[in-house]
């Protein structure tokens, strides 16, 4: 049997009987009587249309979702430990990375970086799902250990919430799994998914600028950095 990595209802579950329970329909206790033969027929899949897994394999899952939701970078060790140096974004973005894995904190990082070709890319970088990302190393993930080490700069992709080529005037905008990108009139403002929170990226947007704290940060190696915090509230 294949295994779900994807099948978030078993976080629901504290144990492996409830979760047989619930998959169990009341009258077969009725007509079976015993517990264990009622727990085969459910793990045989009789009488519902969901995948049924054995025990060693919910667990396995079950840690698994848990590993994704809450990842842990290095067994423990945050990305950040790794820095060399003292570049003052470098710096700013290793204070900020406990608190955005841990979800008290969401940062938006505003970069802009010149290529080989002398055009500039800039973009708006979702911290926390990027750092996420790296964490569980997936498909073009970005390096945050090389980049605290210094031997990578930080740059922007097409897949980031937004990416500007200078060169070509091409702009890409994604959704990631903390922000819905926006456009309200001719404004770009990202809302966290979490608590439903508008990200102005204009310091003069009156209208949501409580919901954000601006940081422009002044870098040898950055340039100009500009860190957007969004202190995280419970969607009421």
């Amino acid at each position: 049997m294949s295994h779900t990595i994807g099948d978030y209802r078993l976080l629901s579950f504290d144990t492996y009987q409830d979760y047989l329970k619930s998959n169990t329909k009341t009258d077969a206790y009725k007509y079976l009587r015993n517990a264990k033969v009622v727990n085969q027929v459910v793990k045989l899949g009789y009488h519902t249309n969901v995948t049924i897994y054995e025990e060693n394999q919910f667990y396995e899952i079950k840690e698994k979702l848990l590993e994704q939701m809450n990842p842990v970078s290095h067994h423990g060790l945050l990305f950040s430990s790794f820095m060399k140096g003292n570049d003052p974004a470098l710096c700013a973005l290793a204070s900020r990375e406990e608190r955005n894995m841990q979800k008290k904190l969401s940062t938006i990082i505003f970069v802009q970086q010149r290529r080989r070709s002398g055009f500039d890319i800039s973009g708006y970088i979702d911290y926390e799902d990027s750092l996420r990302a790296s964490s569980l190393h997936l498909l073009g993930c970005t390096n945050w250990q090389a980049i605290f080490e210094g031997r990578i700069l930080l740059r922007p992709k097409h897949t980031d919430l937004s990416y500007y080529d200078w060169h070509s005037g091409k702009i890409h905008y994604n959704n990631t799994n903390n922000y819905d990108v926006m456009h309200v009139g001719i404004a770009l403002l990202f809302k966290y998914k979490g608590d439903h929170k508008y990200i102005p990226l204009i310091s003069s947007d009156g209208l949501f600028r409580e919901n954000v704290k601006r940081t422009a940060i002044a870098s040898p190696m950055y340039g100009m950095m500009v860190l957007y915090d969004h202190i995280i509230r419970k969607a009421t």
